[in-house]
């Protein structure tokens, strides 16, 4: 009797379990939402609650060659080790590198779990200021007209509401675009973006809202239309740029990768460029340097400067594709990324920080928000923790 009860119990439960799976396969392929067959594939049925800093192994990439002559970093003798309050505060954050260079010279680096020195990893959206680094000197070259030009100009195709729209305001976030930004929503525009294989057909069906406001607006989309508006420009994809007019010309000792929706296809920029923490910090000490290296100019220092200033005063923690962290003593331009990925620039202390994890604290917003006091907000809660670490550390480098 128990047997049978049991069996009727099972067989209930996988009636159950068939239904669901039909109404999901009817729900996504309804909704055209295929993208979700690898999203699953790739996180849940992995163990894994979303993307990782180590899937370029589960993308086709693309790969920018590093210099024909690379520059390995300078290590001071008398190298800083973190103490036990930030070791603690790291591993809680799954921490994987945290590197300090002052004066073209490694005085602080460490490295947690499998992470090596020759460990790539995901930048993220840090990635997105490599491509507003790329759209600087697409326009130092003239291939872009200026940082105002129309996108419609640029653009393989035309979208929803786009007259009007500038690089520019693509470039500060500002330019209206209807986009889901989630980096949690399974259902959201970036999970799409992220494990789509057509990442042109996605967006072609985006557009620009009617009424423009302006406003600063964080949406990945953005990015992702300068990807395809450098490729129209330069007749060159994103990475093969970014190896022509920086990888190769700045020192880095290894292979960038940068993740493609499909084989031969259209690169991620809006995230996902693969390297190492000390090649990453080559593109911080390139910001450092005002756009150049070795003297030579990657990037106009006046062009640069038009990238990393404010927007405006009611968004001064964003410029055009960097982030601004308005320290009171020494501010800083930094590239980031959701798990807490960071390419921090300090001119005031001539630093390079970098760190790289699985996780961050949540941004920093306040309810009445006061730009001249409130300059903590709209960043990552651990940023100023990471703050008061380099300054420990450069406080035993004084002494």
């Amino acid at each position: 009797m128990k047997k049978s009860r049991f069996r009727s119990i099972l067989k209930y439960f996988l009636v159950l379990l068939v239904a669901i799976l039909i109404l999901l396969n009817l729900f996504v392929l309804l909704t055209g939402r295929t993208y979700l067959y690898k999203g699953i594939q790739e996180t849940y049925l992995k163990g894994k609650k979303g993307p990782d800093i180590y899937d370029s192994i589960i993308f086709p990439t693309r790969t920018a060659k590093h210099d024909l002559h690379p520059e390995a970093w300078k290590i001071n003798p008398k190298l800083i080790p973190l103490d036990a309050q930030a070791i603690s505060f790291m591993e809680g954050l799954q921490t994987t590198s945290f590197l300090v260079i002052k004066n073209q010279e490694i005085i602080s680096e460490t490295y947690f779990e499998k992470h090596t020195i020759h460990t790539k990893s995901n930048s993220f959206s840090a990635g997105k200021s490599l491509i507003g680094l790329l759209i600087g000197i697409a326009i130092d070259e003239g291939k872009i007209s200026s940082f105002d030009a129309l996108i419609k100009d640029y653009l393989p195709f035309r979208m929803p509401n786009d007259e009007g729209v500038t690089i520019r305001d693509v470039l500060a976030m500002s330019s209206d675009l209807v986009w889901e930004e989630s980096g949690k929503n399974p259902l959201s525009d970036n999970a799409e973006a992220y494990y789509s294989s057509d990442l042109i057909k996605v967006m072609k069906s985006k557009g620009f809202a009617k009424e423009k406001t302006h406003d600063f607006n964080y949406k990945s989309g953005n990015t992702e239309l300068l990807g395809l508006i450098l490729k129209e420009a330069t007749g060159k994809y994103p990475t093969e740029y970014l190896e022509e007019k920086v990888w190769s010309k700045i020192g880095t000792e290894n292979d960038l990768l940068w993740s493609l929706d499909q084989e031969n296809g259209m690169e991620k920029a809006f995230c996902c460029a693969y390297a190492t923490t000390r090649d990453f910090a080559k593109f911080g000490q390139l910001i450092l340097n005002y756009g150049k290296w070795n003297g030579k100019t990657i990037i106009d220092s006046t062009t640069l400067t038009e990238l990393i200033t404010p927007i405006s005063e009611a968004s001064p923690f964003y410029g055009l594709q960097f982030w601004i962290y308005h320290d009171p003593q020494h501010p800083a331009i930094y590239a980031r990324g959701i798990l807490g990925q960071y390419i921090v620039a300090i001119p005031s202390l001539n630093v390079v920080m970098v760190r790289t994890g699985h996780k961050r604290q949540e941004d920093q917003i306040p309810v009445t928000y006061n730009p001249k006091i409130d300059y903590k907000s709209n960043h990552p809660g651990d940023i100023p923790e990471y703050y008061t670490i380099l300054m420990r550390i450069l406080e035993q480098t004084d002494e």
